[in-house]
This record gives structure tokens, sequence and C-alpha cells, in this order.
């Protein structure tokens, strides 16, 4: 059994990933990190057979749809199998105290809620937040929010809130294409 989620391993996704293969499948599914859902959810016939962890958060501006919109359009190609929930990694948001920038990155599925722990911040969206601290950190943007376990203060930055979420995580089974096979 193969597990596709969003990748590395130090995504909410991929220990949601790791949780659900223990729990469920008893350590004997791969679990294959991506650097995007976006690359899994349109390249589907490639992983036919397989599963997919996606959580119930999922956003995605490139796709301009949400986990709701990918669940009814791909009807035909994946079947929901069952969900779960798990606590997410502490989130944090990190104010860079000498910033000359409004500039604010994060996972689009968090976007809004650095929009209202921020005000008049200009969000960028990243495929993962690990992904959005190592952009913030590159770009010396004034916010990002992140894992907690992602950050290394610096002396010109501080943690302006600290959030224990949980998360409902979706299973899907990916449908064989019996369309390609003759």
């Amino acid at each position: 059994m193969r597990l596709h989620t969003l990748g590395p391993a130090v995504t909410d996704s991929y220990a949601a990933a790791q949780y659900y293969n223990e729990t469920a499948c008893e350590g004997q599914a791969e679990i294959i990190g991506h650097p995007s859902f976006e690359t899994i959810l349109t390249h589907l016939t490639a992983y036919a057979g397989d599963w997919l962890i996606i959580p119930a958060a999922f956003q995605s501006p490139s796709l301009q749809a949400s986990w709701g919109d990918i669940h009814y359009a791909l009807l035909s190609q994946m079947t929901l199998t069952t969900c779960f929930m798990t606590e997410l990694d502490p989130l944090v948001v990190v104010a860079r105290t000498d910033a000359d920038n409004r500039i604010g990155y994060t996972h689009a599925a968090t976007a809004q809620l650095l929009k209202r722990t921020v005000s008049n911040v200009v969000v960028q969206t990243a495929a993962s937040k690990f992904l959005a601290y190592q952009q913030y950190q590159e770009n010396q943007a004034g916010y990002v929010l992140t894992n907690e376990k992602n950050v290394t203060l610096s002396a010109n930055e501080k943690i302006l809130k600290r959030l224990t979420p949980s998360m409902v995580w979706c299973v899907y089974q990916i449908k064989d294409d019996d369309t390609c096979k003759h």
C-alpha cells in the first residue's frame, strides 16, 4: 500500500500519514511525500490503486479550489474511504521586528488565519508551512505563520501568537482508470 501526501517529512500532512500508517496499516504502508498536493491531484492516473491523505482544510490558489471543490470534482477518480483527526504540531505567528515590509508567508490553508492575526499583512502562500518559513527567511519578510518546530528565533523576531489546532484528514483511494487498460 502506498500513501501519497504533502512532504517533506516535517509537514503536518506527512505526520498524519505516519499516524495513519501506524494505526490503520500496521506500519506496512509506504509514505510518499510530494512537493505539493497539486502535484498529486493533477497526476492521479499515475497513482491508480494508491491512497491519498489530504486535510479537510486544503486550499489551492493555483487550482482555485478548496477540499470540497476537489472532493466533488474528482469523484470519478478517487473514493473517500475514511477520515481521522490529529492534533497539529503547534503553530506560531512570528514577526520580524526590524522588517520594512508587511509581507507574511504561510500555507494557503492558513492564509486567512494569518490575516486575522496580523492587520494589513500582504500574504504570500507556499506549498507547505515548512516552505513558507524558508521563504520568510530568504526574503526577510515581516511575518510568517508556520509550525513552531520550524522556527529558530533570532534577536529581531518575536512570537505574536501560538495555536494548537486539530485537523481532520481525509483518506481517498485513487481509482484505477479502466479506460486505459486494453
